[in-house]
């Protein structure tokens, strides 16, 4: 079911007419004639319109419908209405909603509601838009009319050897891999040869996979049909694919999914708690047990050599009756969380012991904690309860206290500026490994939502300390990453060389040559700068910095809350809870400082292949960095325009210079704004769009 259709109040038109603002974002996303039936005109009238707005260089690109989809949703969720968001796409609204309610929870990204738009249509300019639009062409190419290259990810050869691998297990979510069907095509479309290799040779021995068991084994509470038979092939066939490089495939589980309150109708006996448009298949009842069981036993018997699950059974999806907290099951009211979450994991290992695999099952105990009301009485409970040979992994920083600026908070989630573990995952950790388990720590170690565009940040020497704290309590097990930070780095290189007398000081050496103690030094700035950071779930998830300067402005209040790495309006308070607004800007003031002299120091040495990539990633998080820091005293100061017309005219004045410099960063690195689960948070085009709203913010404010 597509999220319903509200009345919200839609993002400010840059461009002279509505539908060139569509024709903008589209033009060479897709196809021409999928354009000419959205605005109800044809080819040829398409493309003169884009040539008048600049985009006669530009040339269809089909990959943006492979692996950019995502950001074609995003760009127009406030555009189009759905008959022609999939007329865009090319989709039927089944796909649609499969991708919305699948990928990642894109829906919660969208804001959980689609705003109302009306039609768009085709019409003639009037002489006075032509002109308005010959002013606007000249502003969206101030910064050149190239565009970056999109997805030549993979642009790299096979020579590198693997190093020597430590012991431990390493998984990463690999670079691009879907979030949503993930074996809905042939894996080496997103997992290459090259890639692969390249993981080898930083030390990955595990990838992992988003697998929905709907799509994997036959589903018998809704028609699903045999699609099943052909992603068990693909999953096969990958799983034969990355063993040729020592690489194991990890099936992430988030089971037994919910369907739809609506597809319960008949069948209310298996129905559990409701929470919104969505109801949890009840694992009080023995035909729900019975169907997990069967799926992940039939999977494991039929799909040889998997390499091991990985579940999540608090939070996320709605699974079983406690499982995002509230239970309102009649059968379910009297159980404990602990125990259901407890009963999923032993079935699913049941299931793999009785299919005669000896995959591993790692039970990711995010959310097992006070997050949902679990005490930590509740958690060991339900790790008591767990089956001796199921893995245990913990986020290592979650529920690490803080303290920014005097204000006292506590990690929510990932975060690299604050290196883990907290005291809630030593102790969860060494109680596991006591009763026999074996021990992971979920970390990121490329990046993460603190800024998630650039494929790593460098900052070595705070993941360094991350590595040797866990080594403390005996973890060298990793869930290396989410959905983002897959890249087959230097950092993870870093990591793999971890070990016993390990050097700091002789891996800078090794890796960087005759730069290696100005690297350092640099790295140092870095670090220093990015501590200062003011974390908070809030900041991680709703600030700007997610989508740099992509982020268009306005001086009326826009009424809209800010969506989880995805649109970011004015609702500056939200962001920066629970910091006062001096204080979060404070803070960020000293990041970008601390990166300011970092950068500097790597600059004079750019020269070098290695230490160039690390001046360039360093600068475009910088940049990210800085879109929070202009967007946050920009929403701050136009609560009162008439006596901040200054302030906010030199805060239009740096976010143009800085998006003109994001424009020309992008352009040298296809990597810079993606992120699987995201895909592109932001494009030149979309860039390109805000050098016009701010030419227009600039114009609009003369007249107040």
């Amino acid at each position: 079911m597509l999220p319903k259709i509200e009345n919200i109040k839609l993002q400010k038109n840059n461009f002279p007419a509505f539908w060139q603002t569509v024709l903008y974002r589209n033009y060479g996303f897709v196809e021409e004639k999928r354009l000419a039936d959205v605005l109800d005109t044809d080819i040829k009238t398409v493309r003169t319109e884009a040539e008048r707005l600049g985009l006669n260089n530009i040339e269809f690109n089909p990959e943006w419908l492979k692996s950019g989809y995502l950001t074609i949703i995003k760009n127009n969720w406030f555009l189009l209405d759905y008959e022609q968001m999939c007329t865009l796409l090319g989709w039927d609204e089944k796909r649609l909603d499969y991708v919305v309610k699948e990928e990642d929870f894109l829906y919660v990204k969208l804001g959980f509601v689609k705003p109302y738009c009306g039609k768009v249509k085709y019409y003639a300019l009037s002489e006075k838009e032509i002109k308005e639009t010959e002013r606007a062409v000249k502003i969206l190419n101030s910064a050149g009319s190239d565009e970056a290259r999109s997805f030549g990810f993979f642009d790299f050869d096979m020579s590198e050897s693997p190093l020597t691998v430590r012991a431990g297990t390493r998984i990463i979510h690999g670079y691009i891999t879907p979030c949503g069907d993930t074996f809905g095509i042939d894996s080496s479309v997103y997992l290459p040869d090259s890639l692969l290799s390249k993981y080898a040779a930083v030390g990955v021995n595990g990838l992992w996979f988003h697998a929905l068991l709907a799509d994997l084994s036959p589903f018998p509470f809704r028609d699903k049909g045999e699609r099943y038979k052909e992603r068990r092939e693909n999953l096969s066939n990958t799983i034969k694919r990355c063993n040729k490089f020592g690489i194991k495939v990890y099936l992430y589980f988030n089971e037994p999914r919910c369907m739809s309150t609506e597809d319960f109708s008949g069948q209310e006996d298996i129905k559990g708690t409701e929470n919104g448009e969505f109801s949890a298949l009840c694992m009080g009842t023995e035909k729900v047990r019975n169907y997990l069981y069967e799926a992940v036993k039939g999977l494991f018997t039929e799909v040889k050599d998997i390499g091991g699950a990985i579940t999540i059974t608090m939070s996320e999806n709605l699974t079983h009756c406690h499982s995002v907290g509230e239970c309102n099951c009649e059968r379910c009211k009297n159980s404990k969380p602990y125990e259901d979450a407890a009963r999923v994991n032993n079935i699913i290992m049941q299931a793999i012991k009785d299919s005669g695999s000896s995959a591993e099952l790692i039970a990711n105990l995010w959310g097992w904690s006070e997050f949902l009301g679990w005490t930590r009485e509740d958690t060991e409970k339900g790790v008591a309860l767990l089956d001796k040979d199921i893995s245990v992994l913990c986020v290592s920083e979650y529920d690490l206290k803080i303290k920014k600026g005097g204000v006292e908070s506590r990690i929510i989630d990932y975060s690299m500026s604050n290196p883990g573990p907290s005291e809630v995952t030593r102790n969860t950790l060494s109680y596991a490994r006591k009763l026999g388990h074996k021990i992971y720590a979920k970390v990121q170690f490329n990046n993460s939502w603190e800024c998630s565009s650039v494929p790593y940040l460098p900052v070595f020497d705070l993941v360094y300390e991350h590595l040797v704290n866990l080594k403390n309590i005996g973890v060298e097990n990793y869930m290396m990453s989410w959905t983002l930070g897959g890249w087959p780095s230097v950092t993870l290189d870093l990591v793999n060389s971890f070990g016993e007398n390990f050097d700091l000081d002789g891996w800078y050496s090794r890796t960087f040559g005759k730069n290696s103690l100005k690297v350092h030094e640099a790295i140092k700035y870095l670090c220093e700068g990015f501590r200062n950071y003011p974390f908070s779930i809030y900041a991680l998830y709703n600030s700007p910095k997610t989508h740099g300067y992509a982020n268009l402005w306005e001086f009326g209040e826009e009424n809209k809350q800010s969506c989880m790495v995805c649109y970011s309006f004015d609702d500056y308070e939200n962001w920066i809870k629970p910091y006062p607004y001096e204080i979060y800007i404070s803070h960020m003031k000293k990041l970008l400082d601390g990166f300011e002299k970092g950068i500097k120091i790597l600059s004079d040495a750019k020269e070098d292949k290695k230490v160039y990539e690390l001046w360039l990633y360093s600068s475009v998080a910088y940049l990210h960095f800085y879109a929070d820091y202009d967007q946050t005293v920009f929403s701050y100061l136009k609560r009162d325009l008439i006596n901040n017309k200054e302030k906010i005219s030199d805060i239009l004045c740096h976010a143009k210079k800085a998006t003109e410099e994001l424009i020309n960063l992008q352009r040298q690195d296809t990597k810079i704004g993606y992120e699987a689960s995201n895909h592109y948070f932001y494009t030149t085009r979309s860039l390109k769009e805000k050098l016009l709203n701010i030419e227009n913010l600039k114009k609009e404010l003369e007249y107040i």
